[in-house]
């Protein structure tokens, strides 16, 4: 019985990491707007994102940059779906003071 609520367990948690839909910023185009790489069959007008910022901080040495990085992702605030520009591209409304840059993660998560 344990092994069959483990594997459904897994099975869900499973079907729930497949359901995320990512993208980035590809180009902000005001203090509010942003065209993210989600298309037309991954979001919809109205759609909700969540926005992600990648905080990394070097760890080893390698003497002038050599070294690797240890990243996280750190949770940026959310923003809707204003418009689906063509099969690659959307534009994402965030609120007034959210802090975003080109290249940070754009997540929807499916309900």
């Amino acid at each position: 019985m344990k092994f069959l609520i483990s594997a459904l367990s897994i099975l869900v948690f499973a079907g729930c990491a497949s359901s995320i839909k990512r993208g980035h910023v590809v180009m902000k185009t005001s203090d509010t707007d942003a065209h993210v790489a989600m298309g037309n069959g991954e979001v919809s007008v109205g759609d909700h994102v969540e926005l992600y910022h990648n905080r990394c901080v070097p760890v080893g040495s390698g003497g002038k940059g050599g070294g690797s990085r240890e990243c996280q992702k750190v949770s940026g605030g959310h923003g809707e779906v204003t418009n689906v520009i063509n099969g690659d591209y959307s534009t994402v409304k965030f609120p007034e003071g959210t802090q975003f840059s080109e290249g940070d993660t754009i997540e929807k998560h499916a309900h």
